[in-house]
């Protein structure tokens, strides 16, 4: 071969061998790195926003017509706050009606009580001067009792005056049978007395017996007139006890009367309370309040008169003072690699992710059983991941509001790229040199 092309050959050859040295080390280095080098995995999810306490429902357990709307949506609340406001006009009224009937009970039973103790005037317990000053018409039908009472004990003064005066009269007539008794017996003393000395005389044959006789008859006359006038202060004085008798009966026939009126009226009383009770729980309710401080959305409730069903939700509450977490669906079939305490990293795709940095976070909660998606139909277990509040503050002005959805990385173990190269492959050999 001539000098000029064995020159030419070797000028071919050298970028060739150039080429080979080169394919030869970018090869090898590829080889390390996919043997050397380590990357990590990562189940990727989609997931959103929440609050770590849910929303707050707003519902009334009754329901009513709406009568005032304090709130709409979008507005910041605090707890406590009134919301809406229902119609209580209707209770009000039943409540009037049933507080006069309980305070007219109440005044009733105050003067039954007066009755039975005995007093001259009317106590006013302190539950009834409560509802009293609540109640317009106290007044009167307090009055109205009151005087009740005044004339009850008058007709009762008065029976009792016209006892005491029967009674006197008796008494007098007492005096007078006594004062003629005592006379009598002062008469029949003086004529035993004559009869003796007549005895005498007779024994000794200087009167007639005629005489003596005649005293003993007169004698037996005074002292049957004696027996009856004392039998008549007797029966006087049965007359006085009767009279005493009936008098007590009086006072007592009067306590009687009003234990039995207070037994009846007892049940009247506690039914009419417990209505009131009942009325006033009615009342407390139709300010509707929030239990918890947030930001009000979804609201059912925009005109004056609507109503209101029970139970059905009025709004809902976003509360604003408790932690934002990430609700992630991870599919059933990576569940094995997604444990509490993962390391995770978020994105928020409602915003610009060239100017948005991710958010670290770790998985705290893993549901324990599988969900099933309805619109779907696809299987998903539930991990609850909280974001670290540090890199929240790296989002600057950006506002993540529950709903707001996020992709979430669920790092997993690290490998090599190599293993990532030939697991597809590797798993199917190993399927396919199984026998079917």
């Amino acid at each position: 071969m001539r000098p000029a092309e064995i020159k030419s050959a070797w000028r071919a050859r050298l970028p060739l061998a150039i080429g080979y040295v080169t394919l030869a080390l970018l090869i090898g280095m590829v080889w390390v790195w996919g043997i050397q080098s380590r990357i990590a995995g990562a189940v990727v999810s989609s997931g959103v926003i929440e609050v770590e306490t849910h929303r707050q429902v707003i519902q009334h357990p009754t329901g009513g017509v709406v009568g005032e709307i304090l709130t709409r949506d979008g507005d910041r609340i605090e707890a406590g706050d009134v919301l809406i406001r229902l119609d209580d006009k209707l209770i009000r009224s039943e409540l009037t009606v049933i507080e006069n009937q309980l305070l007219e009970a109440m005044a009733h039973k105050a003067r039954l009580v007066a009755e039975r103790d005995g007093t001259d005037t009317i106590t006013l317990p302190d539950d009834l001067q409560q509802l009293a000053a609540k109640t317009p018409d106290s007044a009167s039908q307090i009055e109205g009792q009151q005087r009740l009472f005044e004339e009850r004990s008058a007709a009762l003064v008065t029976e009792k005056q016209l006892i005491a005066e029967q009674i006197a009269q008796i008494r007098n007539q007492i005096t007078g049978t006594e004062a003629q008794l005592e006379a009598l017996s002062e008469q029949n003393n003086l004529l035993s007395e004559e009869l003796g000395n007549a005895q005498n005389l007779l024994n000794k044959k200087l009167v007639e017996s005629s005489r003596v006789s005649r005293l003993k008859s007169e004698t037996a006359g005074l002292t049957g007139q004696v027996g009856q006038l004392q039998a008549q202060v007797a029966q006087l004085n049965g007359e006085i006890a009767k009279l005493m008798i009936e008098k007590l009966k009086l006072q007592n026939q009067r306590r009687e009367e009003a234990v039995e009126n207070l037994r009846e009226l007892a049940p009247q009383e506690v039914e009419l309370a417990e209505r009131r009770f009942s009325k006033l729980e009615t009342l407390s309710r139709m300010d509707i309040r929030s239990p918890v401080s947030g930001i009000v959305y979804g609201s059912t409730v925009f005109a004056l008169k609507s109503v209101i069903q029970p139970a059905e939700p009025i709004m809902y509450v976003i509360p604003m003072e408790h932690k934002l977490i990430v609700s992630a669906r991870i599919d059933a079939a990576s569940i094995d690699q997604v444990r509490v305490g993962q390391d995770v990293s978020l994105r928020f795709s409602a915003f610009n992710q060239r100017s948005t940095p991710e958010v670290r976070g770790h998985v705290t909660t893993v549901s324990a059983d599988v969900f099933t998606d309805d619109a779907t139909g696809k299987d998903y277990y539930e991990a609850i991941v909280a974001p670290e509040q540090d890199d929240l503050k790296t989002l600057g002005n950006k506002d993540i509001v529950p709903g707001m959805p996020v992709q979430v990385f669920v790092q997993t173990e690290e490998r090599t790229p190599l293993s990532y190269l030939t697991k597809p492959l590797t798993d199917y050999f190993t399927k396919a040199f199984r026998e079917s």
